[in-house]
């Protein structure tokens, strides 16, 4: 990643706290945790973790390289829900950069996600455009952005009649976040999210 514009340096300095592309009522596996540059093909592990009002997250990202511009990525982890059970949950996608970089590092991201507890099944996907770029305060922070939109299935079953019923979600979206280069195999990132409620998430990148 080089520095870009003036404007992207100003807009990366007020990135402190960001948003997600998920909805703070479903946290399956972690959320963006990555800028959006083309880089050189390698393997990475990230363990994370995103906590929010009604759900928690921690696992880990393997993401996988299919060439420079384009990168999959697979969470799993534990979904730990209020007044419920702790769960697997799991998360699927891919990230594609684009090669015009003028501006900012530009990039889609695309996700698919599910998870079963005691009471309820939810299934899910996003998409979302992804932007990144260096900060004023140092060449080795980054900030990266996203807007995009998410929708969601709950399946909800009571615990005791076994009725059940289902409700959709689709929510508009914004992430925030910044990464820290520690060296340049390892990666702090931290994140602030938005939609319909605040969470937050973290985790530490490992490049191989």
């Amino acid at each position: 990643m080089k520095v870009k514009s003036s404007f992207l340096r100003v807009f990366a300095m007020g990135v402190i706290l960001g948003l997600s592309i998920r909805s703070g009522a479903q946290i399956v596996g972690l959320p963006v945790l990555d800028t959006a540059d083309a880089r050189d093909s390698h393997f990475q592990i990230t363990p994370g973790v995103a906590w929010g009002d009604e759900m928690n997250f921690t696992g880990a990202r393997a993401t996988i390289p299919l060439f420079d511009e384009c990168r999959m990525f697979l969470d799993v982890g534990r979904l730990d829900v209020k007044g419920g059970n702790s769960n697997l949950g799991m998360q699927a996608g891919a990230l594609y950069s684009f090669p015009m970089t003028d501006l900012c590092d530009t990039a889609v991201r695309g996700a698919l996600y599910y998870a079963n507890t005691d009471h309820m099944d939810i299934t899910g996907g996003n998409l979302m455009m992804v932007f990144s770029g260096q900060t004023l305060m140092s060449d080795d922070l980054y900030a990266y952005s996203g807007f995009g939109l998410d929708t969601s299935i709950r399946k909800t079953q009571t615990r005791y009649t076994r009725l059940s019923s289902s409700h959709t979600d689709y929510n508009p979206a914004v992430a925030l976040g910044l990464m820290f280069k520690v060296t340049e195999k390892i990666g702090l990132f931290v994140e602030g999210e938005y939609v319909d409620g605040f969470y937050g998430s973290g985790g530490v990148s490992f490049r191989f």
